[in-house]
């Protein structure tokens, strides 16, 4: 659909040339599985190019051959076309990847999606305006480690990965995990929440290098999952014992029983410093005891159910954090 803008600003003949133009692609894109997925890449770019110049109210001229400037896209236009451009993505990129998928990797990229906006919501209503670079790249640099992990996940072991998405309360069997589990849900949304409250009411200011570091963080959390999926193929979300499992005693293993929490404390660091708020670290000592009862409860089912896993505590003496416990 053309805007009302570049309808009066065109040619007759050259809107007539865009809409035939428009309907053929649609044709090629319905027939042509391949098509829809060029499609929904080159969508995918543009929506994050208009997003952009909506964010940062950027005017660009519209520039015809021997007419020079014949119109100006405003930054409003701009947000227009991106929640257009970005629908179309979306649509292409379901029809174009998901339509033919297992059940279990349609649910996940559902369930992405869902988590995306939720976690966009979660960041940008308390902020009260889109003008919150910080927000944006904590999103992108979440949304780009977790879809990296779970690429490799699906392409080298999707039984984890299987395992990774069986994750929340409901998937608890201990009474204690429940509870550790719904504590550590409430304190997530308010890490989250909190930072955009700071900025928006400028109770702290951080400089812009902080706040990177913040965004690297998080990336080398999702690093240390990287490296613990290497090694151990039952690092299960939810604290179980599975048929088969045997204790692992190498890689990140090999320096503390528990590494995914181990790099979960630098999610929890990193997080208030990618949003920009020093006091939102002041959160930080709240998921020490959370993580502390998880790992005691966690290790009484292992020692119970694990053979090999009393040996393994002797010979790796650290639990969270290495030389300190």
């Amino acid at each position: 659909m053309l805007p009302m803008w570049l309808v009066t600003a065109l040619p007759a003949w050259l809107v007539i040339f865009i809409v035939l133009y428009a309907l053929a692609a649609l044709y090629v894109a319905i027939k042509f599985r391949e098509v829809r997925k060029f499609l929904a890449g080159a969508f995918f770019v543009s929506s994050g190019i208009l997003w952009y110049l909506w964010l940062t109210g950027t005017s660009i001229p519209l520039v015809m051959p021997y007419a020079g400037t014949i119109s100006v896209e405003t930054p409003g236009i701009s947000g227009q076309r991106a929640i257009v451009h970005f629908i179309l993505f979306l649509l292409c990129f379901y029809f174009g990847f998901i339509s033919n998928m297992s059940p279990l990797y349609k649910q996940l990229i559902r369930s992405s999606v869902l988590w995306t906006l939720a976690l966009l919501a979660l960041i940008i209503i308390p902020a009260g305006t889109f003008q919150y670079w910080q927000g944006w790249a904590y999103v992108a640099v979440f949304v780009i480690c977790c879809g990296a992990y779970t690429v490799y996940l699906a392409k080298h072991d999707p039984a984890l990965l299987k395992r990774r998405t069986e994750a929340g309360i409901s998937h608890e069997k201990e009474f204690t995990q429940k509870v550790v589990m719904a504590l550590l849900f409430a304190a997530c949304i308010v890490l989250v929440v909190l930072p955009p409250l700071d900025v928006r009411f400028g109770w702290s200011f951080m400089p812009w290098q902080v706040s990177v570091t913040g965004d690297a963080l998080i990336a080398f959390s999702f690093y240390i999952f990287y490296l613990v999926s290497k090694v151990n193929t039952y690092a299960a979300a939810s604290v179980r014992v599975e048929e088969g499992q045997k204790v692992i005693s190498t890689g990140v293993y090999g320096f503390v029983r528990h590494p995914m929490y181990f790099a979960a404390l630098f999610l929890f660091i990193g997080t208030p410093l990618a949003l920009g708020s020093w006091w939102t670290l002041l959160l930080f000592p709240v998921f020490i005891p959370i993580l502390v009862a998880r790992i005691l409860n966690e290790e009484k089912v292992l020692v119970r159910e694990l053979p090999g896993y009393a040996e393994y505590t002797h010979k790796v003496r650290y639990r969270l954090i290495p030389c300190v416990w």
